[in-house]
């Protein structure tokens, strides 16, 4: 049985609300916050708009919905918005016993949050509502020096309050040369504190990283011993987790992985999408590179860059002859792009 697609989007879609932060981070990729990229910060969507972006979603079959920003919870209407997305459905297909089958869901919701406005009323709304909730952990004594605060232990404490009211949690930790040498004691920590899960990101230039990428990039041993660190972390603790970045097959092949899941395939416009604060759709949350109005969605299957991730036709010259280019993308190409000036540079990594 053949089942036709409600849409050529990915499953999942990234929401920025706002372009607000109460936070000053170091490594933070938001490409509002790059004086460099000249991105222009247009009037964000209002409730009565992002409800109907909301709805479109749901109609074109997108089953997750990750709410961020920014800091989401800076938004008045946050909560409204995010008891909105749950009380819709969407056609979900998937396999069930070997065969196809679609049927009806609510969608899968994530908000991805620094903490800080995280509150009692906050955590009974995601426990009512089945949110899932991610908490920013980028390093415990270096915690102020990455975010401008001292909230280390207020993210433990989070932790520590979702998982006792039944709350799925993921500890999301970006890694930097200034805080790779706590990794270990970080992750242990948000384990302990009952973090249910891990989604790890490698530092990558771009927004106010940019100017920053000097004392925040890791070099390939700092990568491996990224990878190594989080693994042996997750594996004594039983627990699994994710690189959201992806890295060079060269470089991964270079470490044995049992517990951490890390991928060499871009997952831009494939796996995923961006609709930022004024509704622009990017390919991801890394991009400078503002594309069609989500509620114009049907014209990205003619926008020459979205197409350029959808078919994979960003593969660097330097990787052209690599016996691997079949199953690697040559690394993070937004990334490569910002730094490299094209959608096919290297890697920094490289």
């Amino acid at each position: 049985m053949r089942i036709r697609s409600k849409s050529f989007l990915p499953s999942t879609a990234v929401l920025e609300l706002t372009y607000r932060c109460n936070h000053s981070c170091l490594f933070c990729s938001c490409p509002w916050f790059s004086k460099e990229s000249g991105f222009e910060i247009l009037q964000e969507l209002d409730t009565a708009q992002w409800k109907c972006v909301l709805d479109e979603l749901c109609r074109c079959g997108i089953s997750g919905l990750a709410f961020t920003g920014g800091e989401a919870l800076l938004r008045d209407d946050c909560l409204e918005l995010l008891e909105y997305a749950s009380s819709l459905t969407v056609e979900k297909t998937e396999t069930v016993d070997g065969e196809l089958t679609t049927r009806e869901v609510h969608p899968e919701i994530y908000l991805l949050s620094n903490g800080y406005l995280v509150d009692s009323e906050v955590l009974e709304c995601l426990a009512k509502l089945d949110v899932r909730l991610s908490l920013s952990l980028p390093g415990l004594s270096t915690f102020e020096k990455h975010t401008g605060h001292d909230r280390a232990d207020l993210v433990l404490k989070l932790f520590r309050q979702a998982s006792d009211m039944g709350i799925s949690t993921t500890v999301n930790s970006t890694v930097t040369a200034l805080n790779l040498h706590e990794l270990r004691e970080t992750l242990s920590a948000a384990l302990l504190a009952g973090a249910g899960q891990l989604l790890m990101n490698r530092f990558l230039p771009g927004g106010r990283g940019l100017r920053n990428a000097d004392q925040l990039a890791l070099s390939e041993n700092q990568v491996l011993e990224m990878l190594a660190t989080a693994d042996d972390v997750l594996t004594r603790a039983g627990r699994y987790g994710n690189l959201g970045t992806e890295i060079p097959l060269c470089i991964l092949n270079k470490v044995e992985l049992k517990t951490l899941e890390a991928g060499t395939r871009c997952s831009a416009a494939l796996g995923f999408f961006v609709i930022g604060p004024s509704g622009y759709v990017r390919v991801c949350n890394h991009s400078e590179k503002r594309l069609d109005h989500f509620m114009n969605w049907k014209e990205l299957k003619r926008n020459d860059y979205w197409n350029t991730f959808r078919l994979r036709k960003y593969l660097p010259a330097e990787c052209s002859d690599c016996s691997l280019k079949l199953d690697c993308d040559g690394g993070c190409r937004e990334a490569a792009h910002i730094t490299g000036g094209n959608v096919d540079s290297k890697d920094p990594l490289l």
